[in-house]
């Protein structure tokens, strides 16, 4: 089985290209370059479009170019090869189900965006994983005042657990949302922007 794993945040976009467990390609590169890479990715991998049985990617919080294109790739997908399971993750959702217990995530963007943090709380135990407070815009004060939160973006002046996301971790949460049937429809989807602070349509 081919599986397609995108993970794609601020100006870090990271391929993976697996079969069987087994990677087949795999690709870092810089938001600004996707698009001249991306059809690359299968001609180096040695698969066609047809193949690929599951697609995950990072729907957002994120920035506007890579969201829209990679959920535009998605829902054409979607449409030439029915029987494929396309699993879109919230990137705040990923990083609390990589930890156990109660977990504050925050998410800050470019440096121009540091008044605000994008910010949820999040619960994981062995069977289950509840969203305790959904994603939502803090403030830079309120930010701070969070105790040991999680943290993926432009560091802030003030301490925070930093944590960067691999491929194990998408491959889990995947998973976890296959087996419950938690999956969006992904034509009706759209991404979350973190410079515009709302949800857009593509």
């Amino acid at each position: 089985m081919v599986d397609l794993y995108i993970y794609t945040f601020y100006d870090e976009t990271k391929y993976w290209i697996m079969d069987n467990n087994k990677i087949l390609f795999n690709l870092e590169v810089n938001e600004r370059r996707i698009s001249e890479n991306f059809y690359d990715l299968f001609d180096n991998a040695g698969v066609k479009f047809n193949e690929i049985k599951r697609f995950a990617f990072i729907n957002g919080p994120g920035s506007f170019t890579s969201l829209r294109f990679f959920l535009t790739f998605a829902k054409g997908l979607k449409v030439s090869v029915p029987d494929i399971e396309i699993i879109p993750l919230n990137l705040l959702e990923l990083m609390a189900f990589t930890q156990n217990g109660e977990v504050n995530v925050i998410m800050g963007g470019s440096r121009e965006f540091l008044k605000f943090f994008h910010y949820g709380k999040y619960r994981k135990t062995d069977n289950d994983f509840k969203i305790i407070e959904d994603v939502k815009l803090i403030s830079y004060e309120d930010a701070k005042k969070i105790e040991n939160p999680l943290f993926i973006g432009v560091k802030p002046d003030f301490d925070i657990n930093e944590y960067n996301i691999d491929l194990i971790d998408m491959i889990n949460f995947s998973d976890y949302k296959s087996e419950k049937g938690d999956i969006e429809n992904i034509i009706s989807l759209t991404p979350y922007y973190y410079k515009q602070f709302v949800t857009k349509k593509v």
